[in-house]
């Protein structure tokens, strides 16, 4: 190894240099903290969390800097996530080399929770552990990240972005069961936005009111909230997309209305730019949608909506083997994931003709949420495949007595594949949905 760490020199310079822009940033954002003693924690503040020092498992002290290195980097780019208050590396250091009692640092630096990790090198290949602790010390995450030893500068970036983009996502969802345990009566406007996000992953026409109702009060408390924004934009891209809106063309620019404002306020804000490119695809834009996936991709790789967001469109877009990839990583780091991406998984598995995931994964949204009317159409189809008519004529009168106004000959028609297209009309035929003469006339 220390054959490539003195050829990273001149890259560890680089990073370096990178680092000392960052901290100057944060300096001015106020993303990061310098804190140096215990300092109380208000109420419904965002979670605070402190990146302590990896240790050096390789028992070799030219690797230290190596280390040190790439917990900085972490802590940088953790930073760079508006939800988090991220303790500086001046002020984790004095934790360096020591025992650390997760009371003691919670207390010392007044954190909600911290990250333990260690780095090492065996033979051709570097191994990073971290772990995601509470103040009680009890253990809420872990993984360990095994990568070849090649341009060492190219391999501590990948480590940072993946640890970053994780931690980000599971403080939220660990975040989200915290404040939904609390009584209303103690909430401010981070605690309001995590408490009004479950009725978007199991929407109904009452959730997503009271949801509204939550967000509004945590603008009253923070008028330049951007996640609250962002979520009360979801909030309207849901009912359109859902079929409850009125007007779905007034819910989808109130939405992108919403959406805009969160990214003046906040253009690192993932879920704005997924909902930005969820608009898209409801208008047949796909490179606009498809833009608005990558950039939120790009400000954090391991966002499960990002991730869903980006199979979404892929799968319109006809490349089903990358958007069940990425619906299925989404999945992975989020296990309940909004109606909308379920739905989008199982019509990604018919389309790839795995009608028994298709079948499971609808099924599934269906118990979870019981107006997923999308998902009942492709369980029909999917049914019908495999030949399955008990269960096909009872999907088929749910999707009557729940969607009385379903107009099969519309489903599917933003496919930009026409083979897309005439597979799912072909499973909608078989389950007596579509007429022949229906699907024939629909044919572009």
């Amino acid at each position: 190894m220390s054959n490539q760490m003195s050829q990273s020199g001149r890259a560890r310079g680089r990073g370096q240099e990178r680092r000392q822009r960052a901290e100057t940033g944060r300096a001015f954002n106020g993303s990061s903290s310098d804190m140096q003693g215990p300092k109380s924690a208000e109420v419904g503040t965002k979670p605070a969390i402190a990146i302590l020092a990896f240790l050096n498992q390789s028992n070799d002290p030219s690797h230290e800097y190596f280390v040190d290195g790439l917990t900085q980097d972490v802590i940088n780019a953790l930073g760079q996530f508006s939800g988090l208050t991220v303790m500086s590396w001046n002020a984790v250091l004095r934790y360096k080399g020591k025992p650390a009692d997760p009371a003691e640092v919670a207390r010392g630096l007044a954190v909600r929770y911290q990250v333990e990790g260690g780095v090492l090198k065996t033979g051709d290949r570097i191994r990073v552990t971290a772990r995601l602790v509470d103040r009680e010390g009890h253990v809420l995450w872990s993984a360990r990240f095994d990568e070849a030893l090649a341009d060492l500068f190219a391999l501590e970036d990948k480590i940072t972005r993946q640890i970053a983009g994780v931690l980000a996502s599971r403080v939220s969802q660990i975040e989200q069961r915290r404040v939904l345990a609390k009584p209303t009566g103690s909430l401010e406007a981070y605690d309001y936005v995590l408490r009004a996000r479950p009725a978007l992953q199991h929407p109904d026409r009452a959730g997503l009111v009271e949801a509204r109702g939550l967000l509004r009060r945590a603008l009253e408390i923070d008028p330049n909230y951007a996640a609250a924004y962002a979520t009360l934009a979801e909030t309207y891209d849901i009912s359109a997309v859902m079929g409850w809106a009125e007007s779905p063309s007034e819910a989808l620019n109130r939405a992108e209305e919403l959406a805009n404002k969160a990214l003046r306020i906040d253009e690192s804000d993932v879920r704005a730019r997924v909902i930005l490119g969820r608009i898209h695809i409801f208008h047949q834009q796909y490179e606009q949608a498809k833009a608005e996936m990558e950039r939120a991709i790009a400000i954090n790789p391991s966002d499960a909506a990002g991730l869903a967001g980006r199979g979404n469109i892929l799968m319109w877009l006809g490349d089903t083997d990358a958007a069940i990839e990425s619906l299925e990583a989404a999945q992975r780091i989020d296990s309940e994931l909004s109606v909308i991406d379920r739905n989008a998984l199982s019509l990604a598995y018919y389309l790839k003709g795995r009608y028994d995931a298709a079948i499971q994964e609808a099924e599934l949204n269906i118990r979870r949420t019981e107006s997923a009317s999308f998902s009942r159409i492709v369980l029909a189809a999917a049914y019908a495949e495999v030949n399955r008519s008990e269960d096909v004529a009872r999907v088929v009168a749910a999707v009557r007595r729940f969607d009385p106004t379903f107009e099969p000959q519309t489903f599917g028609t933003k496919f930009l594949k026409p083979s897309d297209l005439e597979h799912v009309r072909d499973g909608l035929h078989k389950a007596g949905l579509l007429s022949t003469a229906a699907g024939a006339d629909a044919n572009p």
